[in-house]
């Protein structure tokens, strides 16, 4: 896990707390620290985010699969497989974000170069044109 946590962390009623993980619609797989009283009733519903806050795109990929496998018996290693299948997938768009990114700032350059030519293909028109009008004026 990136972040560090305090595993001599007590609840607010004395009683050190436990990892958990969240299967919550809001916050599927999320790892956290929380009381230990708190399934038996007892407690006071302290909890501390371990893992950071799941984009909303992610989460709704993990509830499908989750969903998926609720008609049978939840294996975790199914579930763990899939959202290593997800976080390939991530991998793989991030890699894709780049990629396209690189290719604007390369179409942005192109332009710009486009305008500068343009430009100077602009005065050499005007400079003819005030050239032949001249001569034409003298003439």
């Amino acid at each position: 896990m990136e972040n560090e946590f305090d595993m001599d962390c007590r609840c607010y009623c004395g009683v050190h707390c436990v990892l958990k993980t969240s299967w919550t619609d809001e916050n599927p797989g999320q790892i956290f620290l929380g009381c230990s009283n708190y399934r038996d009733g007892g407690g006071f519903n302290y909890f501390d985010w371990i893992d950071p806050p799941i984009p909303n795109r992610k989460k709704s990929t993990f509830l499908s699969l989750l969903r998926r496998d609720e008609s049978s018996k939840v294996r975790p290693h199914r579930i763990e497989n899939k959202w290593e299948f997800v976080e390939r997938e991530m991998q793989m768009l991030r890699v894709d974000v780049d990629r396209l990114e690189l290719e604007r700032q390369s179409l942005e350059e192109n332009l710009r170069t486009l305008e500068q030519k343009y430009k100077f293909i602009m005065y050499v028109l005007i400079a003819v044109v005030c050239y032949s009008v001249g001569r034409s004026i003298v003439s």
